[in-house]
């Protein structure tokens, strides 16, 4: 696992002078849609036990790589949702609840539900990269991003794998908790939330208009080209 975070990182710097507006692609790490189920994805993977850790990224891999092939389904499926197309199609919300829920499982019960939801989480994590990017889709930026992510999912899970303390499982489920707060608040936030920007009000019809000249000042008689 050691190996594959440097070999992901490497990847991710060899790619990074390639962008073409010089934006960097540490910006996949740095809002809450991205890191905080970016970690706790890390953490879940790193407790999960040696024989369902590979089949567990193999099948994140899986979803990240669905996530991206059919984004235009999953834009289409939450396109109804108030809200959701001006924040990522909530993507961000979903990566966080699906992980969230896993994490706060017991740890007898992760393995068998990972392989089920979390391709899940890693096609809402990757929809978020591929949205967020402030290059404007520029030809190497998701594959530097991605690395990125990649490098940093390993480098959290490899030390969580090695320190197997009770601490650490209770602080899991802990973490947990809180991604589906943060879920349920941002996610209900963007969703609650109303257009407010200013529209000026509907003009008033001409029947209107007429009445209110002829209320004002009876004399004028009907306006220009209504008859007389």
């Amino acid at each position: 696992m050691l190996f594959l975070a440097l070999w992901a990182l490497a990847v991710g710097f060899i790619l990074a002078p390639g962008l073409r507006n010089g934006s960097s692609p540490f910006t996949a790490l740095a809002t809450v849609e991205l890191l905080l189920p970016l970690f706790g994805i890390a953490v879940l993977t790193g407790q999960l036990p040696g024989r369902f850790a590979a089949p567990g990224v193999f099948v994140l891999f899986i979803g990240g790589l669905a996530g991206l092939v059919f984004r235009e389904t999953l834009y289409a499926i939450l396109a109804p949702v108030p809200g959701a197309a001006q924040h990522l199609f909530l993507a961000g919300p979903i990566a966080c609840a699906v992980t969230g829920v896993l994490l706060v499982l017991p740890l007898g019960w992760r393995p068998y539900m990972v392989l089920p939801f979390l391709p899940l989480a890693g096609a809402a994590l990757a929809v978020a990269t591929r949205l967020s990017d402030p290059t404007l889709f520029a030809p190497n930026y998701l594959a530097s991003a991605l690395a990125l992510q990649a490098s940093a999912l390993f480098a959290i899970a490899w030390p969580v794998s090695r320190f197997p303390h009770p601490v650490l499982q209770v602080g899991s489920r802990i973490i947990g908790s809180w991604m589906l707060a943060v879920a349920l608040l941002y996610g209900g936030a963007y969703v609650a939330g109303r257009d407010k920007s200013l529209t000026p009000p509907p003009f008033p019809p001409l029947a209107g208009i007429e009445q209110a000249i002829e209320e004002t000042a009876p004399g004028l008689g009907p306006l220009p080209g209504q008859g007389g």
